[in-house]
């Protein structure tokens, strides 16, 4: 008979190397986002979409055992949060600072 605990491990195991996988994606998807914000592609409402995956990865990456792409995320999300709180887009600045911590985040994520 299996035990218990050890089914529990392998799962968690599983969810963690899925997290992983998935991870990747998720930081392409902000970096397209942040690209497309600064083309002026995208409204300054998408910046709501940004902050919202930001966020999500700040709270679910340690959970999953990436708790350096946790804290880059939180990072990021306390510098971008009160940008969209304001309604607007980062200033030139502040842009520079967005793009260096969403390669952070990347960093992290590795």
């Amino acid at each position: 008979m299996a035990d218990p605990a050890d089914a529990l491990r392998q799962t968690i195991a599983r969810l963690r190397d899925d997290y992983a996988c998935e991870l990747p994606g998720k930081i392409a998807e902000i970096e397209e986002l942040w690209r497309r914000l600064l083309a002026d592609e995208a409204p300054v409402a998408q910046l709501q979409d940004l902050v919202r995956k930001v966020h999500g990865i700040a709270g679910s990456g340690a959970t999953f055992g990436l708790a350096a792409a946790s804290d880059a995320a939180r990072e990021l999300w306390r510098f971008l949060e009160p940008i969209r709180a304001a309604g607007r887009l980062p200033d030139s600045g502040e842009r520079e600072r967005v793009a260096s911590l969403i390669a952070a985040l990347r960093q992290a994520a590795h």
